[in-house]
């Protein structure tokens, strides 16, 4: 199933007033520490883990020789304490050097980047500390406090791949600097947030495979040194006023589900379901009525039997922009894959498409236009597991870009990339 499970997150920028959450955060991380480097008598021991991921992709873009590299660690101390409440933290890292500073309000380049950090680190540095968070888990469900990704990217289902980094969707590497289309509802990026999600199953019968999740964050970060801007700056705004250094969006409110359910017995059809729901008020403190609270649908399906796997996702979203018909975002994604295992000598093939509309209305004058940005994104390729973890695959990928004259008019790319990753 492709389901998004990426762990934790964290903030990026200073905010211009200190919150509550924040201060509950670094106490919440602190109080796990303390029980995990000095657990009472009758308490488990100490555990601590290290796992992470990395890739690295070479290729030709439209005649051009292009590399990219992702690599994602994270080190988790944990105990279980005497009444089985297991108490936590974990701080994450990253290096990548495609991730803007601050999340998109729809696509990756098309949007205003007024969503969430992408951690903390200098604004020109490809290395960030991207996650920090404190967590209890026990019978009452999990909570999570401290710098972490929402539940709209924990329950996200997208149509599934075979590759860690290059994707028609939500990827990681993109040599041919076209792809638009983004369909996980993650526009709180690594903020500061409160989580909670019930244990899983807990509703039991029809609904045992049913889980949920609600994440709070009480401010993304500010638009300073023109941050928001899009990231190829296509447009500033919609009507050309810049957003301040104390424009952001607040409140932000995640609620997501994910439904997996087994038909026909052990070997029978495999069901995934994940939906979610962002919403955050709009505090862009400039005198325009071009900007409006945010709001994001997103929803996704997968379908695997034994090794074969079909599905795709949809996502809609105002983009933070005024509530009219023909603003906003819309992408979607599709894919099959086949894979005849995980292990030594196993392979696996896929095909992929993606389609996003990205509409930005504007006065109708030569001046400044309608500005738009249609993309369409098909990727076919083939993998072979190395070994458990490791994998090398080769991948054809074509992107079209539909813009205004104005913004650079039209452009398309073919890839060619080979991709190398591994999880450990």
């Amino acid at each position: 199933m492709a389901r998004t499970m990426a762990r934790q997150g964290m903030d990026g920028t200073v905010t211009k007033r200190p919150h509550w959450l924040a201060y509950l955060a670094t106490s919440a991380t602190a109080l796990a520490l303390t029980p995990a480097f000095a657990a009472e008598a009758g308490d488990g021991p100490v555990k601590l883990e290290v796992d992470g991921k990395a890739s690295a992709a070479v290729g030709v873009s439209d005649g051009e020789g292009r590399a990219d590299a992702d690599i994602e660690i994270a080190v988790k101390g944990s105990t279980v304490l005497g009444s089985g409440l297991e108490l936590g933290a974990v701080v994450e890292g990253r290096l990548d050097g495609q991730q803007p500073n601050q999340i998109y309000g729809g696509g990756r380049y098309s949007s205003m980047l007024i969503g969430g950090p992408r951690g903390i680190a200098p604004l020109t540095s490809d290395a960030y500390l991207q996650g920090a968070y404190a967590y209890a888990r026990g019978g009452f469900g999990q909570v999570i406090v401290g710098r972490d990704h929402g539940v709209g990217r924990t329950f996200a289902v997208t149509a599934p791949t075979i590759f860690q980094s290059v994707n028609v969707n939500d990827w990681r590497t993109d040599l041919s600097g076209l792809n638009d289309v983004h369909t996980v509802n993650d526009f709180s990026g690594y903020s500061t947030k409160l989580t909670y999600m019930p244990p899983a199953n807990f509703l039991g019968g029809a609904l045992g495979g049913l889980q949920l999740g609600v994440s709070y964050s009480p401010s993304l970060a500010h638009c300073g040194e023109d941050l928001c801007s899009p990231e190829d700056r296509l447009m500033i705004a919609p009507d050309g006023q810049l957003l301040g250094d104390a424009s952001r969006w607040d409140d932000v409110v995640e609620a997501a589900m994910y439904y997996q359910k087994k038909v026909g017995g052990r070997d029978g059809l495999l069901l995934g379901l994940g939906a979610s729901y962002v919403s955050a008020n709009e505090d862009a403190r400039v005198l325009t009525e071009a900007y409006d609270d945010y709001r994001a649908y997103a929803l996704g399906l997968n379908l695997g039997f034994r090794g074969l796997t079909v599905g795709g996702s949809v996502k809609t979203t105002n983009s933070g922009l005024a509530n009219l018909d023909e603003d906003g975002y819309l992408a979607f994604d599709a894919g099959i894959t086949f894979k005849t295992g995980e292990d030594k000598g196993d392979w696996g093939v896929m095909l992929g498409y993606g389609q996003a509309e990205a509409n930005v209305a504007a006065p109708p004058n030569p001046v400044s236009p309608t500005v738009f940005r249609d993309t369409q994104t098909a990727q076919a390729g083939v993998t072979y597991f190395v070994g458990r973890g490791i994998t090398v695959g080769a991948a054809a990928q074509y992107v079209e870009s539909q813009k205004p004259a104005t913004a650079g008019g039209p452009e398309e790319a073919a890839t060619v990339v080979i991709e190398s990753s591994i999880k450990f």
